[in-house]
């Protein structure tokens, strides 16, 4: 059981990585101010810490042991310098993607420890939980993590769900183009499969596709209605908009009538 008196692991490395960086980028500082052709620096810093462990949720903490206490563990750590050209070789890639989605988005399939241990397990995103899928990796994570393949396929199956978020009109970049829609969501294109769109029950026209974004040439009575748009077979969503008047704005515009 943790309290508020423990502290994760990580937060506590990283606590003394951030003021072991203050101390060197005062050190540049002071060489840089005064000159200096030679100065010292700190090469490697061991420290042994006195503390309890304790184990929740896949996740390591320590308390700091108290003066007497004699049953505490001893963490003996070493700190050593390293480039960013390292760090950044080493790291874990973390996605720039704003709709990138985290595995906290399958708390309703995965507790929070099931999530770290797909996480340990090099799974970071839903993403990468959909590519290990196709690759049919799914039941290794399964051995590697003792989470069961069951929970792990219906998780899965959740997050490849597609998504609907938003319709909008789309001014097109020539003249006399006709007004187009860019349909925003998620899992709105499945590997091996073209997505099938249809607004009013009819199909529509796609220009583009991705994950995240179709790009759509509605007919003249397509501007609303219901959008259903089926990545795969079997798997579809749908939603209902209204962007009848936005089409002739979006027309007018496009012909050049409005600047």
């Amino acid at each position: 059981m943790t309290d508020a008196s423990t502290l994760r692991l990580e937060d506590f490395i990283q606590a003394v990585q951030s003021q072991l960086d203050k101390a060197q980028a005062a050190m540049a500082i002071k060489a840089r101010n005064m000159n200096l052709p030679l100065t010292f620096a700190i090469k490697d810093i061991n420290l042994d810490l006195r503390a309890h462990i304790e184990f929740a949720n896949s996740e390591i903490r320590i308390r700091p042991a108290a003066a007497g206490e004699t049953d505490a563990s001893v963490f003996h750590l070493v700190f050593t310098a390293i480039t960013r050209p390292a760090i950044e070789e080493n790291a874990v890639a973390f996605t720039e993607d704003p709709d990138e989605q985290s595995l906290d988005e399958l708390e309703d399939e995965l507790t929070v420890d099931e999530r770290r241990r797909l996480e340990w397990a090099g799974i970071q995103t839903v993403r990468q939980f959909q590519e290990a899928q196709e690759k049919g990796s799914v039941s290794t994570i399964g051995r590697v993590t003792n989470l069961p393949v069951d929970r792990l396929r219906k998780a899965m199956e959740r997050a490849s769900r597609p998504q609907l978020q938003m319709v909008e009109p789309v001014t097109p970049d020539e003249h006399d183009a006709p007004p187009l829609l860019r349909v925003k969501g998620r899992n709105l294109l499945r590997k091996g499969h073209f997505p099938q769109v249809r607004i009013a029950d009819r199909p529509v026209s796609i220009l583009k596709s991705s994950p995240g974004e179709l790009l759509l040439a509605p007919a003249d009575d397509q501007w609303a209605g219901e959008l259903s748009v089926e990545p795969a077979p079997q798997t579809g969503t749908a939603m209902a908009f209204d962007l009848s008047e936005c089409a002739p704005l979006v027309a007018a515009q496009a012909s050049g009538v409005l600047q």
